[in-house]
């Protein structure tokens, strides 16, 4: 809900183009106070912040309302739905009457979506003894059902994925997942909820496991808007994105970034194009003519932007609260982009001193510094170029050309000799990696699919997976169909024995 004031451009400043402009001269803008006790650098950077909020437009629309008040809706229906109702009582008595076996018929139901698989009397039987102890304590048929259905939601085949195989051969540590289990790892995994009743359906018949139905179900579930869940869910998984909620960049070295920005960075990796962007984006990515908070897409021609590299957000997780971190963000690369995450850090190794980042020396002297120490430049080797190649964007995605008083060096050399100078030169090296990046893009869905992580048995199906989709033009449906379909994804371990 939006709420503006009338004529809200009226009588403003010429300055706005509205109706009736103020002829009162303007108010003398605020004198620069410098922080106390504040070195020259941190003066200056001071003195910058103070003329860029200066420059800036205050806007129109930040009016302060008081309270609203919301009346209706009129003659609103109290009480549940009847399409609720329906879903509850599968005996088709909404309106009472109930008969002998309309508490078996409507647990059955409940049961069977709850646990999302047909129940057994094992299932059940515990739950008709608690409707009718209800009952038999005098109260009522629908407080029974209830009790039911709380003991029902406690269950853990309602709060757990149980997954159930079908038994193997003796001696065999796999075993194919039933029917019901591979429907509802297919819907967590797309949908990222239960299964509807076609998947339900299917299961049922039986059919679901035939590459042609399978492939069908795919395509259906990909086109339905349920599968925006796989963009949100895995994509703020991989790309790290959900970190923003609890990233808090510092106040007085970004005062730019707000909550309107960390939920506009997380919406445009959520729409997962780099040219999809809004006003408030707009705004630190030095893009003119974007107006309004609608998401559109733009033309980022000549710009330094492209791709999920350069996204707000990506750079925002991979930086600290008051620099950046060719550190991080190099590592971001090598573990999400390349399949090649880099091991932990050995104990004891020393951090930089934070007071003289971007005063005494730039931080890119202060890492290679530290990079001259053998035990870490076998790592650091390949981290700190890819993130010196990204250095031109600050802690919170924005661009720049210093950092402190000194120049960003954004010129990088990775092992194999290739050299690259900025983010574009980068990007254009990244890209030439199609097959790591497709490798990492596999073992990224791969996990979310399976909901564990992966082991050395699962490396020959990755591989096998990335050339596949490789061949078939690097398109995502084929990479969701192919681990759809792939061994580990319709299969499962054994009780006992190695895998």
């Amino acid at each position: 809900m939006a709420a503006s004031v009338l004529r809200l451009y009226e009588g403003l400043p010429a300055s706005y183009e509205g109706p009736s402009p103020s002829r009162r001269p303007m108010p003398a803008p605020p004198e620069f106070r410098p922080p106390e006790n504040a070195t020259p650098e941190k003066v200056e950077e001071a003195r910058k912040r103070h003329e860029a909020r200066l420059a800036q437009k205050p806007p129109a629309n930040d009016a302060r309302v008081r309270h609203i008040e919301l009346i209706g809706p009129y003659a609103q229906t109290e009480g549940p739905s009847p399409e609720s109702l329906k879903k509850v009582y599968a005996c088709g008595h909404l309106a009472g009457g109930h008969g002998p076996a309309c508490a078996r018929t409507i647990l059955t139901s409940l049961a069977r979506r709850a646990y999302r698989r047909p129940v057994t009397p094992a299932d059940l039987e515990p739950l008709l003894r608690l409707a009718a102890a209800s009952v038999k304590r005098g109260e009522s048929f629908e407080q029974g059902i209830a009790l039911a259905l709380r003991a029902m939601l406690v269950s853990p085949d309602f709060l757990f994925r149980i997954e159930r195989g079908q038994a193997a051969a003796p001696g065999n540590p796999v075993q194919r997942l039933r029917p019901y289990a591979l429907a509802s790892r297919l819907s967590y995994f797309l949908w990222a909820s239960m299964p509807d009743e076609e998947l339900f359906r299917c299961a049922g018949q039986g059919t679901l496991r035939d590459p042609a139905v399978l492939g069908a179900q795919v395509r259906r579930m990909l086109k339905d808007p349920r599968s925006r869940a796989l963009v949100e869910a895995f994509g703020g998984q991989w790309l790290q994105f959900r970190a923003l909620e609890s990233v808090t960049p510092d106040r007085e070295r970004f005062p730019a970034f707000e909550n309107n920005l960390r939920f506009s960075m997380r919406r445009e990796s959520e729409l997962f194009l780099a040219s999809v962007i809004q006003e408030r984006l707009a705004r630190p990515y030095g893009i003119p003519g974007v107006k309004g908070q609608q998401f559109r897409r733009v033309d980022l021609s000549g710009t330094p932007r492209g791709g999920v590299l350069t996204e707000g957000s990506v750079l925002t997780v991979s930086s600290y609260s008051t620099r950046t971190s060719p550190v991080l963000r190099g590592k971001w690369v090598l573990d999400n982009l390349l399949a090649a995450p880099p091991p932990a850090p050995p104990a004891g190794v020393p951090r930089l001193d934070e007071s003289t980042v971007g005063v005494d020396r730039s931080l890119r002297q202060q890492l290679e510094a530290h990079r001259s120490n053998a035990t870490c430049a076998a790592c650091h080797v390949r981290m700190d170029p890819l993130g010196f190649g990204l250095e031109n964007f600050d802690a919170v995605g924005a661009w720049r050309t210093e950092d402190g008083k000194f120049p960003v060096d954004a010129t990088g050399a990775l092992p194999d000799g290739r050299k690259f100078s900025g983010p574009e030169e980068l990007r254009a090296i990244l890209r030439q990696d199609k097959d790591a990046f497709t490798r990492a893009l596999t073992e990224k869905l791969l996990t979310y699919a399976l909901g564990r992580g992966l082991e050395r048995y699962d490396r020959r199906t990755i591989k096998a997976i990335a050339q596949r989709v490789a061949e078939r033009d690097y398109r995502f449906s084929v990479l969701v169909m192919e681990i759809v379909q792939s061994l580990p994804f319709q299969m499962r371990k054994g009780d006992g024995g190695p895998s």
